[in-house]
């Protein structure tokens, strides 16, 4: 799943002229935390923030850390143990019972802020990246150095950490975003944090009718991206949607003359015409979709899916959890945590007989 990057990118287009920001990177934790390695904050010296580490209990404190690396530009260590009682140090009283560890970093205007700029760049592209961080100093490399690769092949940052990313995202292997490595091969010390970077999720709505809008705005409020597609002019209207979503006006069977199909990676048919949803799923069918769901009964897609002679195809329908939903802001929801789960754990098994 996605980090959260869109937020992160608003934040550093509106404070691009600041000399400088501070990124605070989680490193590594312990027993239960709000965030895993990867996770980012950013921070602007007057103490504004964007990204959250905890449920804003830690943001404040590391506002105060983030002053001092404003000041001499050194990264900087910060560990918060919250397993015992002596966070009661920081007057915080959590109880979360984890620990996280943090690096913070000054990203400099001088130096193009860091990884940031070409990061968001591929990840624009739909590329996927794969950033190096030694989170702590080794012989040859010092806290904070970086590097970063996608998977058009391109490198940016320290070359002494081009060996730690080589083929990393070709044969990264682990069900996690991270994992740790060493700077070189005869060195055991794993102190290269790796993290893989994808694009955000994208999902197609097929329909634009009033349920369609708080499908779209939970797809917003989750920062992913959000395409609606509807023939129905009425409906295929921009300011009905929020800011980030595309709005296409075409006809069902033509979404492959003007959206890139390739680029989604769940899909919810939901126009509520029985022709229309034929030709969305007849499209949609045949694509290496993780989700693609049904909104209607079971007998309405056994139908299709018997129309389209697709019975195979895993087709999520009724979409979304039973959790009684029956407002369209209820089924949005249920729609939407069953999208989650499926694109965060590969859940296949939902939406059948």
């Amino acid at each position: 799943m996605n980090l959260g990057l869109r937020e992160l990118a608003t934040f550093l287009a509106e404070h691009k002229n600041d000399r400088s920001l501070v990124l605070a990177v989680v490193t590594a934790t312990e027993g239960s935390t709000y965030r895993k390695p990867g996770g980012m904050m950013l921070i602007r010296k007057n103490g504004e923030f964007a990204g959250l580490i905890s449920g804003g209990c830690l943001e404040g404190d590391l506002v105060e850390q983030a002053s001092v690396v404003f000041k001499d530009g050194n990264p900087r260590a910060v560990c918060y143990d919250l397993s015992t009682d002596n966070q009661a140090i920081w007057g915080l009283g959590l109880g979360c019972g984890g620990t996280v560890h943090l690096l913070l970093l000054r990203l400099d205007q001088d130096r193009n802020f860091g990884f940031f700029p070409p990061m968001l760049k591929a990840l624009g592209r739909r590329s996927r990246c794969v950033l190096a961080l030694a989170h702590r100093a080794s012989a040859e490399i010092p806290a904070g150095a970086y590097a970063l690769a996608s998977d058009k092949g391109q490198m940016t940052g320290d070359p002494l950490l081009y060996r730690s990313l080589e083929g990393r995202l070709e044969a990264w292997g682990s069900p996690h975003r991270y994992q740790y490595t060493s700077p070189s091969a005869t060195d055991a010390d794993e102190s290269i944090l790796l993290i893989r970077i994808e694009p955000s999720p994208c999902v197609l709505v097929c329909g634009a009718g009033p349920d369609a809008v708080p499908v779209a705005r939970q797809v917003d409020a989750l920062g992913w991206d959000c395409v609606v597609v509807d023939h129905r002019g009425a409906y295929a209207r921009p300011e009905r949607f929020p800011a980030s979503a595309k709005v296409v006006q075409l006809q069902p069977g033509q979404m492959h003359e003007r959206i890139d199909l390739e680029a989604i990676d769940a899909a919810i048919v939901m126009s509520h015409n029985l022709e229309h949803d034929a030709a969305y799923l007849e499209q949609l069918s045949g694509l290496n979709l993780a989700y693609l769901g049904l909104l209607g009964p079971r007998a309405r897609r056994k139908q299709l899916q018997a129309q389209l002679a697709i019975e195979n195809q895993l087709i999520h329908g009724p979409a979304g959890f039973d959790i009684g939903a029956e407002l369209p802001e209820s089924i949005a929801l249920a729609v939407m945590a069953e999208i989650h789960a499926v694109l965060s754990s590969g859940v296949q098994d939902a939406g059948g007989d």
